[in-house]
């Protein structure tokens, strides 16, 4: 044979099976009986081929000429099926193990064609034809089923944490104090030190309409905690004696009003420097009274809380410490911490470090460091500093209150609603429950006869149906104990909107309009220690 007719033979007979082979000499199959009829490549003429052989079987075109079959092993008549199954299981396995297998590592919608591919297509099946749809259901459950590995290396944000942020915080405010909202507002905000603080300057995207849509629709909350607290004790004849000479009536209320004696209003007036009015003016401030746990009472120690811009502190405090007559001396000694005396160690010799590479700081002590410097009140006084002055004549007691209460400013028709959603009334102890932390506050609730709280509870529940914070009177004073705000937080962000089935009418609207209301519910277990 021709080496083109072997390579046209080889062509032909590249996908026969493996077990079909043929002889050299005249090339029949052997895995073939009577049943293959092959054309003859060569041979004699056709009368040669019409020879004897001519009725053992059909005739099929050899080429030029006819030519005879040789005989091969017979085909069995009949087979049996189990025995043929048995011999065949593994064979039938293995295939349907090769196509149950995925051999490429493609998705199902990336073997559609270009022009059928769409973007929704990775998480929406509905946009597969239908044909694909089961086979992309069973990616997709087995992608979200499957879960990713933990990288054993942490990134280099966590590598360069600090390992204690508390103390790496404290270091980083120990000259200008941070709020309680700083982080937020870091994020979003411009950020600007004044007056010992870090306080945001202006927003670092446009928000301003998104703030008008809020105090006009919504509610708008802004951070005041940097405004300084003073709180002045002692006896109530006393301290309006002594606050007069600061103020003037012609001026507007004074600290002796009576909705603000009370502790029912809060107050607002302008400080002067002792009996110098109208001239040398301090500055504006807010006061509130804490009411009467006695109503009747004259005797009782009074509270008053002003609240003043961090700028003009140093003076009022100048004031009221001359007004009130206390000493220079301070109460409070302020504790200083010092650094353990460390022990004699050997000289090792001196390794000079490398420059130009970044290292991380080490708190090889963790929780257990003592920091340089020990952070009270604010930034708008030094760690030496006191913030407690007693007098010896009056009995009055002057203590700097700034960064121990926090205070937030609520703009917006729908304040009252968000109020309501965000605190809830601290839940009554009872007697079976175990004593937790806050025990102050489990045997106050214990006394049966001490309805205060109830009815603090159910006043602030009515503020709900209220549609505007302007049907209430400006400055009115509700005491109240709440829960942690945090364990009631709702696990979908929602819209507060007013209540109107809380809402009693007329009745309840009078009796605030004309500040009926039993003093009680002003009162509030604020204490300061």
């Amino acid at each position: 044979m021709s080496n083109a007719k072997e390579k046209k033979y080889a062509r032909r007979m590249r996908n026969q099976p493996s077990n079909v082979s043929f002889d050299q000499g005249d090339r029949t199959p052997q895995g073939y009986g009577r049943g293959y009829f092959p054309q003859q490549r060569g041979g004699t003429s056709g009368q040669q081929q019409r020879g004897p052989h001519h009725s053992q079987g059909p005739h099929t075109g050899g080429g030029r000429g006819r030519g005879d079959f040789n005989e091969g092993p017979q085909i069995p008549k009949y087979i049996t099926a189990s025995m043929f199954a048995q011999a065949r299981a593994a064979e039938i396995n293995a295939m349907v193990k090769a196509v149950s297998q995925k051999s490429s590592n493609s998705l199902v919608f990336q073997s559609l064609p270009r022009h059928m591919r769409r973007r929704a297509m990775g998480h929406d099946i509905k946009r597969l034809p239908r044909r694909l749809r089961e086979i992309a259901k069973r990616e997709m459950e087995k992608s979200v089923h499957q879960k990713k590995e933990q990288s054993k290396s942490k990134c280099r944000k966590a590598r360069r944490r600090h390992g204690n942020l508390q103390l790496e915080f404290n270091r980083r405010q120990r000259k200008n104090i941070w709020l309680e909202t700083h982080i937020w507002f870091t994020k979003r905000f411009h950020m600007v030190k004044k007056w010992g603080y870090c306080l945001a300057e202006r927003p670092t995207m446009k928000s301003y309409r998104a703030c008008y849509r809020a105090m006009s629709n919504h509610c708008l909350l802004q951070d005041l905690s940097y405004l300084c607290c003073v709180e002045v004790t002692g006896k109530e004849e006393e301290l309006l004696k002594a606050l007069s000479r600061l103020c003037s009536i012609e001026t507007g209320p004074t600290f002796a009003a009576v909705p603000c004696l009370s502790g029912r209003r809060q107050g607002s007036l302008i400080l002067y420097k002792a009996d110098k009015y109208p001239d040398e003016a301090l500055g504006p401030v807010d006061f509130i009274w804490k009411p009467k746990s006695i109503p009747e009472s004259s005797c009782e120690i009074r509270q008053l809380w002003i609240w003043m811009h961090p700028a003009l502190k140093q003076d009022i405090l100048k004031e009221l410490r001359l007004v009130c007559v206390c000493e220079d001396r301070p109460d409070n000694a302020v504790y200083t911490p010092s650094l353990p005396a460390d022990p004699p160690q050997e000289e090792k010799p001196a390794t000079v470090k490398k420059a130009g590479k970044k290292r991380k700081m080490q708190d090889k002590e963790g929780e257990k460091a003592v920091p340089v410097k020990k952070i009270i009140g604010d930034g708008t006084r030094d760690c030496p500093d006191p913030y407690q002055w007693t007098s010896t004549q009056t009995s009055i007691t002057i203590r700097d209150l700034t960064m121990e209460i926090v205070r937030y400013r609520l703009v917006g028709p729908l304040s009252n609603c968000v109020l309501n959603d965000a605190l809830h009334p601290a839940p009554v102890h009872k007697k079976t429950e175990d004593r937790g932390p806050h025990s102050w506050w489990e045997d106050y609730s214990q006394h049966s006869d001490n309805l205060l709280h109830d009815q603090q509870s159910s006043l602030f529940h009515l503020l709900q149906g209220i549609t505007s914070p302007a049907q209430i009177p400006p400055g009115t004073v509700l005491g109240l104990t709440v829960g942690d705000p945090r364990v009631n937080l709702p696990k979908k962000r929602t819209k507060s909107v007013p209540n109107l089935q809380q809402y009693e009418g007329v009745l309840w609207h009078k009796n605030m309009i004309t500040l009926r209301m039993p003093a009680d519910l002003f009162y509030t277990h604020l204490d300061i220690t």
